[in-house]
């Protein structure tokens, strides 16, 4: 039988899509938990009773191990820190080995389209843009974080998204296996970071993208 989740570690939870993980998961009742470097980042969620603000760093590993204490799964929105990609690779790493050693019953992590296993499905504009803005080594990171995930054996979903923007969007999200995967012509079309957030917390009551990868695009017109 399939645990209840109630409660739920955020990573990222001060960027721009975890905000969204976080202030929905709230409004949905569940108990969160956000590990971030600067707590005063949360300014106007602090006061929620449902609410726990840890000070630490993913690249700890005690702070991680501390963190997903009590908790029945991980929503991830982490990202490079400017150059710095260590909350990327060393923070999976340390993600994964705590979950081994706690009640954390499953994970849903947010990537980037064009990484990893879509690296091939991206188009040459994509790819383009990637090495122009300098995010190889980025990508090359989350390429890295979706292996460390398929060689364990934890209960995780890996989202790719495409292209985010702030905003409630009117573009409908389409989810597709990396098999899957329609033609892409140019940039893929917007998508509001707060129904990739949605998406998100849903995955932590399904079973349909189990250990799986799954990309999150809206039709081009």
């Amino acid at each position: 039988m399939e645990r209840e989740i109630k409660s739920i570690l955020v990573l990222g939870g001060t960027g721009r899509t975890g905000k969204y993980i976080v202030e929905q998961a709230l409004q949905q009742g569940l108990r969160v938990t956000v590990l971030v470097r600067d707590p005063s980042k949360m300014n106007g969620l602090s006061d929620n009773p449902h609410l726990e603000i840890l000070k630490g760093d993913v690249v700890n590993f005690p702070d991680v191990y501390n963190a997903v204490q009590g908790n029945d799964a991980i929503v991830s929105a982490l990202s490079r820190d400017g150059k710095n990609i260590a909350a990327i690779t060393r923070g999976t790493e340390n993600v994964i080995t705590a979950i081994q050693k706690s009640r954390v019953c499953r994970l849903i992590c947010l990537s980037s389209f064009g990484s990893g296993s879509t690296r091939s499905k991206s188009n040459w504009v994509l790819n383009s843009l990637v090495r122009l803005a300098g995010l190889q080594k980025s990508f090359e990171a989350k390429a890295q974080q979706e292996l460390l995930f398929y060689k364990s054996k934890i209960d995780f979903t890996l989202v790719m998204a495409g292209t985010l923007a702030d905003g409630n969007s009117a573009s409908d999200l389409f989810a597709y296996s990396v098999g899957q995967l329609p033609c892409i012509a140019g940039m893929p079309k917007k998508i509001a970071r707060e129904k990739v957030a949605s998406f998100m917390l849903e995955q932590l009551h399904s079973r349909q993208w189990n250990r799986n990868t799954v990309c999150l695009l809206a039709e081009n017109d």
